[in-house]
């Protein structure tokens, strides 16, 4: 039963952010260029966005694979939200293989990285995994 509601919980957490994309106006094509230049560059902010992108396939075909290379890159720069849809895409096998343990690692740092917002949605799914 916990299992099921840490999922649910993964799922809520992680429809916020694709939602907002879904919700607005696609992506351009030069905005997806914008991304992928400073996403290149090492930008953090530019790789997570880049990464939602690629997961609801806005303004380019949808590619987990590539949504969680693009958030794995900005969660090594300390981008806690993308830490906590790393985590996330573990929790689920979004794009990765199935993988609580990295899921767990993941939400941890974006608890100590994160603004109060994001470290407490982690706080939250690593209390349910427990």
């Amino acid at each position: 039963m916990k299992y099921k509601v840490l999922l649910l919980t993964a799922a809520l957490v992680t429809i916020a952010p694709l939602g907002s994309l879904a919700a607005g106006t696609s992506l351009s094509a030069a905005k997806i260029e914008q991304l992928q230049r400073s996403a290149q560059l090492g930008y953090g902010p530019a790789q997570y966005e880049l990464g939602l992108a690629y997961a609801a396939g806005d303004g380019v075909p949808q590619n987990l694979q590539l949504a969680v290379f693009w958030w794995r890159k900005a969660a090594e720069n300390l981008d806690a939200a993308a830490q906590l849809q790393l985590g996330t895409a573990y929790a689920h096998g979004w794009g990765v293989q199935k993988n609580m343990d990295q899921a767990i690692y993941w939400w941890q740092k974006a608890a100590q990285d994160g603004d109060r917002a994001v470290a407490e949605q982690a706080r939250l799914l690593l209390d349910q995994a427990a």
